[in-house]
Order: C-alpha cells, then sequence, then structure tokens
C-alpha cells in the first residue's frame, strides 16, 4: 500500500508485521480521486511505517505535492532509521518546491515487530489508540508545525513514544474526518465512534466509520476525509 488509492476504500493488507486498511472520501462531486490527502504504509528496516497527510490549499497541483512527498517518504522510509530526520528532509522538499505558500500537515508512525511505537506529528492530528473497547488520542507533548514551515519551530520535531500496551489498534485520519459537522454545525464524535466500532474485523472498522461519517456529515462533507487503520498481523508460526 504505497500509493494513494484511487478508490474509495481498500481492503486489509498486510504490511511489515501490520495489517492495514484504507479509506478515502472525497468532498467534491466528480472527483477523480485526486486532491490533497496522501497517506502510505511500508515495511522498512526500521519497523512497518504509516504516513499521513494533507497539502494545504487549493487548486489541482495539490495532487502533484501529495505525489511528490509520498514518493520521496517511500524512499526516506526504507533508508532513514530517525523519524525526526525523515520529517525534517520531507520539509525541506516541501519548502524548496517550485509551488508558492505550500505546507503539508503529516503524522508519521514507525512501530516496531514487539508493537512499541513512535509517532511524529507535523501539524495533523495524533492517531486515535484503540484498546478494550475504547479510544483515545494519542498524547504528543511537543506537536511540530505543518511541513514547510517547521522553521517556526527552528527546523527541528520530537518523536513521542507509543507503548505496546497503549493500543491494539490505530487510527490515522485527516481533519476532514475529525471536523466533518452535521447540519447543527456539530463536528463527527470519531473517538466515540471509533470505540463503539473497535470489536468489529478491520476491513468492517473503516468501512463503518465511513459510513457513519457520510450520516453525519448527511453526504455533503467540506474537505476530503481518509481514515488509515492498523491492527498486529497473525503471526503465521502460530497460525
Amino acid at each position: 500500500m504505497t500509493t494513494r488509492p484511487r478508490t474509495a476504500g481498500s481492503s486489509p493488507e498486510t504490511v511489515g508485521t501490520l495489517r492495514v486498511s484504507a479509506r478515502r472520501l472525497t468532498s467534491g462531486p466528480g472527483d477523480d480521486g485526486r486532491g490533497g490527502d496522501l497517506h502510505g504504509a511500508v515495511s522498512s528496516p526500521f519497523g512497518t511505517r504509516l504516513l499521513i497527510g494533507d497539502v494545504m490549499g487549493k487548486g489541482p497541483e495539490l495532487s502533484r505535492t501529495a505525489d511528490a512527498v509520498l514518493r520521496a517518504w517511500l524512499e526516506l522510509a526504507l533508508r532513514q532509521r530517525s523519524l525526526e530526520v525523515l520529517a525534517v528532509r520531507l520539509h525541506s522538499l516541501v519548502a524548496h518546491s517550485d509551488e508558492p505558500d505550500r505546507f503539508v500537515t503529516a503524522t508519521f508512525v514507525s512501530i516496531a515487530p514487539d508493537g512499541s511505537a513512535e509517532l511524529v506529528c507535523c501539524g495533523h492530528p495524533p492517531p486515535l489508540l484503540l484498546r478494550d473497547g475504547t479510544a483515545v488520542t494519542a498524547a504528543v507533548p511537543a506537536p511540530a508545525p505543518p511541513l514547510g514551515l517547521l522553521d517556526l519551530a527552528h527546523g527541528w520535531c520530537a518523536a513521542q513514544p507509543v507503548p505496546r500496551t497503549a493500543w491494539d489498534r490505530l487510527l490515522l485520519h485527516t481533519d476532514g474526518v475529525s471536523e466533518a459537522r452535521d447540519a447543527t454545525g456539530t463536528f463527527y464524535p470519531l473517538a466515540e465512534r471509533a470505540a463503539e466500532q473497535s470489536a468489529a474485523p478491520l476491513a468492517t472498522f473503516t468501512a463503518g466509520i465511513a459510513a457513519d461519517l457520510l450520516h453525519h456529515a448527511q453526504g455533503r462533507l467540506q474537505d476530503d476525509a481518509t481514515l488509515l487503520a492498523a491492527e498486529s498481523a497473525p503471526d503465521p508460526e502460530r497460525a
């Protein structure tokens, strides 16, 4: 799952030590699936790595920036151990791109074979950690500005550890999910709905959240919305 899908959803796929399922909902009629949202999952020498991001702005050039960031992330994820350095390298790409006034919110996650993880959030919502029927937002004491604006934080960002005991399933998302509103202006209660559906199989879980989100927004999303869920894959030696 190393490219952004053109369809609304995808079946679970084993990537490294994880099973991963993604859903993308577009906000405009006739949307060809290309836009500013991006996501990926890849097995690397440093663990299984996840990315979700959102290019800020309007216009057809958003997809060019999204594609460029995704390609660069895929290359760096395979050879750069440090998530902080990886994020800074991508910041440099965005900051020196030909597109004026461009910046990209992004969350990076790296998950070791034992399930321990670390994450870097650059202006992007942290993932939800699901465990035992609950869903809580991962703590990010030092969130960084978006890629392209890291100079506002002296050009650096900090990785946060996520203990293996904190999650059974991760849910990464763009703000098109958490900021979707109903007719009264109420935001979509993502954590509550994710907790309610957390016992469902992975593909059913992401499909259920996507359908519930559309119902909440009465079919009219204000922004593209992407979900990326992951959980530990079964050990084939124990199957």
